[in-house]
Formats: C-alpha cells, structure tokens, sequence
C-alpha cells in the first residue's frame, strides 16, 4: 500500500507540471493577442490618420500649384497655352505603413477620392455699375476701335481776321484783329469790368481704345490713343467784373474761319451785363496776338469713345475643380479650384478660403479713389469630368481667352465708376456664407468706405458707393477687370473616369 501511494503521489506531480507548460502557453498566446488587438484598434488607425493628413496637406499643396500655373498664363498672355498638373487621389503606396507593412492586416486601409470638373452646378459672377464705358457704336465721333480718324491739324488758320465794331458810346470801327480784343475800363469810382473778344479756336479731344489681333482674330493687345483735331473757329466774349468772371467764352459767331468779315459786337446789350456800369470814359483797347499756349484757349466738349451709362455683365460661369476625399481615419475635406482661389470645405459644410479669388479692392485715400480689381479666372462649363480611385491623375488646362471688360481705362489717381455691385449666386448655402465674409473681410481690411454686404436669395452681393454716396456724384471707383477662359481636361491612370 505504502509504495502505491508514493507512485500515485509521483504520477500526479507529472500532470501538473504539463498542466502548468499548456497554461502558460495559452497566457503567451493571450498576450500576443491583446497585444495585436491593441495595435489593430490604436496603431493602424494612427498611422491612417497620419498618412490621411499628409495626404491631405499634399493634395492642398497640388491646389495651390494649379492655381499659380493659371495664374501664370494669365498674367504672361498666354492664349493657347496649356499646363498640365498631377493630383494624388489616394494614400496608396504614397506613404509608410509602419514595420509590419508586410502583413496586411497591419497595415491601414488606403483612402481614395475623386476629382472632379464642373461638378459643383451652376455658380455665376455678376458685375453691375454705373461706369463710363467703352461703347464704339455710340462714340460721338464716327470712327471705330481699328479705324481711327485722321489726325487733323490742331492749330487753327494762321491767317484768319475778324473786323469788330462795338457799338458802344466809344465807337471803335476797321479795327483789323487778327485774334482778339481786349477792352478794359475803369471807373472814376474804383469799380472796373474787362471784357475779351477772342477767335477761339475749338479743339475735337478724342480718346480710343486699338485693339490688336493675332491671324486667327483672337485679342493680343490694346494702345490708348488720345489726341486733338481742329474742328471749328469761333467768335466769343468774356467777362469780368470786379474780378469776378461772369460769362466765358460766350459764341457770338460760330464757323467764322468759313465767313470772314465784319462782325458786331456792342457791349451795351443787356445779356453782358455791363449796360449799369459803363459810362463815357477813358477806354483801353489792345490787340491780343494769342501768345498763350493754343491748349489754354481752346473749348469745345470732349467727345470720348466712352459713355457714362449703366452697365450690367452677362452672368459669368465660373466652374470649378474639385477633389472630394474618402478617407477611412481623418475627416473628409473637399479642396476646389474656383476664380483664381483655393477653397476648403470641411465635414461640419463650412467654407473658407485658402487663398483668396481674384477680387480684391484698395483704398487711395489720397486721391479719394477705390481701385476694384476683378479677375474672373473661369473654368469653361462645357468641359466636364470626373475621376475616382486612389492613383495618380493628370489635369490639363488650356487658357482659351482673355477678354478685358469694358470699363473705360482712366490716368491713375482718376475714376471710372460711380457705384458698382459685385455677386456670386450659387446653390451652396455654405458658399454663399462663405463669399458674404469674404467680401467683408476684404472690405474692411482695405479700409473702403461706403459698402453694403449682404445675401439676396441665392447671391451673396457686395456694393461700393465710393467716397462719395451720391450715386450721380463723383467718378470715384476705378474698375479694373477682365475674363480669361480655361478649358481643363482629366486624364485618370488607374481610376474611374465618368
């Protein structure tokens, strides 16, 4: 019995010692597991989020290449001309997965996207003003922008006299003037009156715009042309008196370069106002030989090609491109390309702006000027696109036009416009938020004076009154703007083209 339970005692040892090797082996295995867990749910979402916001911070990188390469050809006139920029769609293969990249499941799951052309709808530019424009079929001169007029002579007749009798109680008769008279008094009482019977000649100032044009009749280039052409001769008085001037350059005959002879001019008539304060006394006369300069005389009104008269552009379609992230570990973002700016729209639908549109403002306080420049960078509406996955992709952009609108281009420190108006409608009430600010911003921070911002329906809308508010008053707003076209196109390697 006794050695029995020894054996027995011996037998039992052996089962818990391999009890004990088949426990400690499935601790080791719960540990490895709790460990694989653990870096399954904290350390692949990390390094996806990781590798999503460098992904993201490049494709913001890509945007603002797209926008400077635009820029570019735009500013350099570069009709015709076409860049091309790739775009990342996805975080496949693009960034480090960690160690244990060799076992899948270690590794996080690829993000992918999608770019897009003109996928955003309809979103336009509106521009209403009232602005001196270039109007070529309404210019009071008849000629158009590529057929300028004659450049005439600027200086009258040389040889042209006119004989003035003044039927006034001192009667001065055949005195031969070759350009003016000047008749002076004063009273015994101090009190004087000067009047000055001038030939004047009349000048035509005209002011054009030449375009030029390249062999397949697409803009290049514009001159400003200005000038003087001799029109008429005109026989005028001017009065003084007591220093005060109270009628300048009034016609008495008009055209006398075409009807020499003797003219009558009596200083007694009541429209000149001299009738109460002449008398018999002493007169000086003197024979004017018009040595000032021709320009200090010259009248007549100023016949420009451009109108003042209220302008409202045809709606601009500005397009878009657009990337719309599908990422697994960080939020979703939307970058697009819209009117030379970068755009981010964030999950919680907010918008703002990376870099600014090209709508910008500056306050010349000096000169009591606003200079409003608009460049509406427009993506043409009939090209459309769109491209899925996570491969590289090509965009290839074309810039097709540059079309300056036509507000009337002015010397510096000098205005074209009264009042202007600038909206943006779209769908997107996020956007239409989105341009409200920025045009306040822009606003505030250039120091205009006289805006109102605001949202009217589906536009987002700021106006301008300029220094002065009366919007009949001062041209005190310079409008500078154009509209270039770009034609993009999409090419995918690996993606999905719709």
């Amino acid at each position: 019995m006794d050695i029995l339970m020894i054996r027995g005692g011996f037998a039992a040892s052996r089962n818990e010692r391999a009890l004990s090797e088949v426990v400690g082996f499935v601790l080791i295995l719960g540990i490895i597991t709790a460990a694989f867990s653990l870096y399954l749910v904290y350390g692949v979402p990390a390094q996806g989020r990781e590798n999503e916001i460098l992904h993201m911070n490049d494709i913001k990188d890509q945007f603002v290449s797209y926008k400077l390469s635009l820029d570019s050809l735009f500013n350099n006139n570069k009709v015709g001309t076409a860049v091309s920029n790739s775009f990342t769609l996805g975080t496949s293969g693009g960034y480090t997965q960690g160690s244990n990249s060799i076992i899948p499941i270690l590794s996080p799951v690829s993000s992918s996207g999608v770019i897009a052309i003109n996928q955003r709808g309809i979103e336009t530019l509106a521009i209403s003003s009232q602005s001196l424009i270039f109007t070529p079929n309404k210019t009071p001169i008849a000629f158009t922008p590529n057929n300028p007029p004659p450049l005439g002579n600027p200086s009258p007749p040389s040889n042209l006299t006119a004989y003035i009798d003044t039927l006034s109680p001192v009667t001065l008769s055949d005195i031969s003037v070759p350009f003016g008279l000047d008749l002076k008094s004063i009273q015994s009482d101090g009190t004087n009156w000067e009047m000055f019977v001038n030939l004047t000649p009349r000048l035509t100032h005209y002011k054009y715009i030449q375009y030029s044009f390249d062999n397949n009749g697409k803009y290049t280039s514009q001159t400003v042309v200005e000038g003087d052409t001799y029109n008429r001769t005109d026989l005028t008085i001017t009065v003084f008196k007591e220093g005060s001037k109270t009628l300048d350059q009034y016609i008495l005959y008009s055209n006398i370069q075409n009807s020499p002879g003797n003219y009558s001019v009596n200083i007694m008539d009541d429209a000149y106002g001299l009738k109460s304060t002449i008398g018999v006394m002493n007169l000086t006369v003197t024979a004017n030989n018009m040595s000032s300069p021709l320009a200090a005389r010259c009248g007549g009104a100023i016949a420009y090609q451009y109108q003042n008269t209220p302008f409202t552009s045809s709606p601009i379609s500005l397009g878009s491109l657009e990337y719309r992230a599908k990422n697994n570990y960080w939020i979703p973002q939307t970058y697009y390309y819209q009117m030379g700016g970068v755009f981010l729209a964030q999950r919680d639908g907010n918008i703002t702006w990376k870099l600014p549109p090209e709508i910008s403002f500056s306050n010349d306080s000096a000169h009591k000027i606003v200079t409003v420049n608009i460049n509406a960078l427009t993506l043409d509406n009939r090209s459309s696109g769109m491209v899925g996955g996570n491969s590289p992709v090509q965009v290839k952009t074309t810039l097709n036009s540059i079309t300056p609108l036509p507000f009337a281009t002015v010397a510096q420190g000098t205005g074209n416009t009264r009042w202007i108006r600038i909206g943006v409608n779209t769908t997107d009430d996020k956007a239409r938020e989105m341009w409200k600010n920025y045009f306040n911003y822009t606003a505030m921070a250039a120091g205009i004076p006289n805006t109102q911002v605001g949202i009217s329906s589906t536009e987002s809308y700021i106006v301008i009154n300029g220094p002065d508010t009366d919007p009949n008053g001062a041209y005190d707003i310079n409008v500078i703007a154009s509209n270039a076209t770009y034609m993009p196109s999409v090419q995918g390697i690996g993606g999905i083209v719709q």
